[in-house]
Formats: C-alpha cells, sequence, structure tokens
C-alpha cells in the first residue's frame, strides 16, 4: 500500500486488486524471491515521487542479484556433488554454506528507496532462505528413529501396540531367526526398522505412504521392504504352524476337551474370508463372490489344536468356495491318522473324505426332518458347541491382532509375482498365523 501510496485500501480490497504492468519497468512484477530486481515493487507512473530509483541504484541491484545467483548455485552444485560422489571427509559442516557476514553483507545491501515494511519483509526472506541451507535444517534427510531398538526397549505394551508380539525380547528373537536370511536393497533405515515396520504393517493395517513419510523413505521402498521380508518371514516362520503328534496332543490336551470327548480330538476346523477389491477380470470376480459376506473375498480354511495354537492354514481360495469342497481339496485331510477326531460346524459334511483316512468327523446334529433334537443330540451339540468356541476366539484373535486381515486388500496381493509362485496373501496369512502362536494360548489348560 505504502508502494504505491494508497493508504486507504483494506484487505478486503486488495484480495481483488491488481497492479497494471505499466508500473514496472519491465512490463510485469518480478518473483517474490528476486529481491534485487527494479520490479520487486511498481515504481513507475504511480502520481508521486517516493519511489524514484535512479540508474545507479538499478544497476546496484542487478549486480547483487547476480552475486546472489552465482552464490546460490555453488552451494547446490557443491551439495550435489557431496551426494553423488559421498568423498570421504566432507561433511555437511565442511559445505559452502553462506557465512554470517555474507548474510548481513545480502541483508544490509537491500535498497534505501524501499518502504520500510517492504525492507522487513525482505530481511525475514533472506533470513528464511538462508536458514533453510544451514546444517540443523538438514534434520529431515537425517534416517528416521523410529521402529528402531531404542523405541521398543523397556516397553512391553509398546510392543504389543505396534507388532502384536507379547515382548521386546520375544521381538528380538524373532528378528535374529529372520534378520540374516534377507537379502537388503540400498535403504537408509536398519534391519530392525525395517522388520518392525512390516509387523506394524500387518497390526495396524497403516498405508504405505503413512510409513514412508514417518520412516522418511519413498512408498516405492515400502513396498519392496514389505515384499522381501514377508518372503522371508513366510519361509523360516511357517514351521511354527505344525501339525502336533499324537504324544503332543495327549500329554498337553485342556481339561475341557477332556471332560467332553477324553484324547480324541485331534484338530477344530473352520474358515473365515478375507474382503478384496472388485477385480477387473469376470471370471474372477465370479469365482471371488461370497454370497455370505455379498462381497468378493478369499476364503482360508484354519485348523487349530486344543491347546489354541494354529496347526493349518490353507491357501486362500475364491470367497465362492464351499467348505465342503475346500476342506477335500486343501490336504488337511492328508495329515490325519486313523483314530483322529475332527470338530467342525454344520457347513462342513465332508464324512465319506474323513472316514477314507479311517478317522471320525464331529459336527453339530441337524433339525432337518425333525420336529426337535433327540436328547442325545442335544447333548452332543451342546459339548461342540462348549469347545468350539474356543475356536471362534483364536480366528477373532488373528484377525483383531493383525487388522491387515480385516481390510479390503487389493487384487494385486492375490497374483503371483514375477518370479514367485506364491501370491503376497498367501504369505500375510501364515506369517500372522505363525505370529499368533508366539503369543499366549487362549484356551485354559486346567
Amino acid at each position: 500500500m505504502t508502494a504505491i501510496s494508497r493508504e486507504d485500501l483494506t484487505d478486503k480490497i486488495l484480495k481483488n486488486d491488481r497492479v497494471c504492468g505499466e508500473h514496472f519497468h519491465s512490463g510485469t512484477a518480478a518473483p517474490l524471491w528476486d529481491k534485487w530486481n527494479v520490479d520487486w515493487v511498481p515504481s513507475l507512473k504511480l502520481g508521486h515521487d517516493k519511489l524514484k530509483v535512479s540508474e545507479a541504484s538499478i544497476q546496484q541491484s542487478q549486480e547483487k542479484a547476480r552475486r546472489a545467483t552465482e552464490r546460490r548455485k555453488r552451494e547446490i552444485d557443491a551439495a550435489e556433488k557431496q551426494q553423488k560422489f559421498n568423498e570421504p571427509g566432507l561433511s555437511i559442516k565442511n559445505l559452502p554454506f553462506p557465512t554470517m557476514d555474507e548474510e548481513m553483507e545480502d541483508i544490509e545491501d537491500i535498497p534505501e528507496t524501499l518502504p520500510k515494511h517492504l525492507r522487513h519483509t525482505v530481511t525475514q526472506t533472506e533470513l528464511s532462505y538462508n536458514s533453510m541451507l544451514q546444517p540443523e535444517s538438514l534434520h529431515q534427510n537425517t534416517p528416521s528413529s523410529d521402529f528402531n531398538e531404542a523405541f521398543f526397549f523397556g516397553n512391553d505394551d509398546k510392543v504389543k501396540f505396534y507388532t502384536g508380539l507379547p515382548s521386546f525380547e520375544i521381538l528380538q528373537k524373532v528378528f535374529s531367526f529372520v534378520e540374516a536370511h534377507v537379502d537388503r536393497r540400498r535403504t537408509v533405515l536398519f534391519k530392525f526398522q525395517e522388520f518392525c515396520m512390516v509387523l506394524v504393517k500387518l497390526r495396524l493395517a497403516v498405508p504405505h505412504l503413512v510409513l514412508a513419510y514417518r520412516l522418511k523413505i519413498s512408498s516405492s521402498s515400502v513396498s519392496r521392504i514389505l515384499v522381501s521380508w514377508l518372503t522371508v518371514m513366510d519361509l523360516r516362520l511357517s514351521p511354527l504352524i505344525k501339525w502336533p503328534s499324537r504324544e503332543e496332543l495327549y500329554k498337553t490336551m485342556p481339561k475341557c476337551f477332556l471332560d467332553s470327548f477324553g484324547r480324541k480330538i485331534t484338530v477344530i476346523i473352520d474358515c473365515f474370508e478375507i474382503f478384496i477389491d472388485r477385480p477387473t477380470n469376470l471370471r474372477a470376480r465370479a469365482r471371488t463372490f461370497s454370497n455370505y459376506k455379498h462381497h468378493n473375498t478369499v476364503k482360508v480354511l484354519i485348523g487349530i489344536t486344543p491347546q489354541g495354537t494354529v496347526c493349518y492354514v490353507s491357501e486362500a481360495w475364491g470367497g465362492r468356495t464351499s467348505d465342503k469342497f475346500l476342506t477335500e481339496k486343501c490336504g488337511i485331510l492328508d495329515n490325519l491318522l486313523p483314530g483322529d477326531m475332527v470338530l467342525a460346524d454344520r457347513g462342513f459334511t465332508v464324512h465319506e473324505s474323513i472316514l477314507f483316512h479311517h478317522a471320525d468327523l464331529n459336527i453339530p446334529a441337524f433339525t432337518k426332518g425333525k420336529d426337535q433334537l433327540d436328547p442325545i443330540d442335544v447333548e452332543k451339540t451342546r459339548k461342540i458347541a462348549t469347545v468350539r468356541i474356543y475356536v471362534e476366539r483364536i480366528i477373532g484373535m488373528l484377525r483383531q491382532k493383525y487388522k491387515i486381515l480385516q481390510q479390503i486388500l487389493p487384487t494385486d496381493y492375490l497374483a503371483c509375482r514375477t518370479g514367485e509362485s506364491v501370491p503376497l496373501i498367501d504369505r500375510i496369512i501364515r506369517v500372522c498365523s505363525a505370529l499368533v502362536n508366539l503369543c499366549q494360548p487362549t484356551i485354559p489348560f486346567d
């Protein structure tokens, strides 16, 4: 307002007002950062002589602008050279940052013809620009300290919240069991940070960009780290999903199972579904649409021991697949021995297939064709319902502890990547199931 001699202008008027190009020497206003340009403020045909600029003043301003531009170019070239070649002994403090004397020299060279309030603006702009070049402001380019060992040390509650594992000690043991087999690409993160980032992704299902911003890496780096670590974690942790021997089952059979079925129960089976995006391929869309969930899903069969551990996890099948077909085709029945007993829900009508392995299937009784259940069937159904509730808790804990299984997963998780024969969704399910086996069991022993 002072530059154009219009003290009567208000903010509301200035919001829509513009200054004509005839008031500038070059016909247009200079950029805000080019403070030495003679056209940084209007100075022609203003109806007053407050801002008459002499030729000498114009030349002086242009010379100062040229020197400032050259100096900044030298600084940028030196920084790029350091980053590219990583010369030994050349630290940030060795870079040619402008000295305080040079900064004050530029500030003192502000033309005296500028109004006081504009001189103050130029001073603040120059100081802000130079402060951006100081080493203290480069902290945003330093590696993040999130999810490192100090972040979790001595705080088991933080470990449970971010990773789902019960303690920092178990977190360290799992990491040491996996990390030696990971082929790392060049990254600013430590291995422990990458490992914990994958666990946080599984546990909280946070978007890639959230992890990228927090760890100060790119979103593509998050994807690469996730794939490489899940591949190794799947291979190393899958043995934790173990089908127990009869001796192991007999020695650790919980009392609630002993009271109802003795030592006969080998496994309790059930299925759960995971939502996925709607596939573009019509055939894939039809095979993954679940009439039960009214959404496109993948279905997984899970086997739980009476002790409450996950002993079997199938591959992901289309949501349209029936429980009976999935049970017969996934391979779980090959683990049965003669005399074993399988507990299941009403939808698992696989008596013949299980009988082929000389085992027995125990499911709740049907009321079809009957007015009511017989007393024997009622008691049988009650016993099954009493112990099957624990299976529901295990599945619920799996989905609650690792919320990625509650999300609508993208369809590229279902496709095999180049050079691989296993889709990412199968690896995610197996890794989450193995990690759940490291937590405290939910079925009481006594």
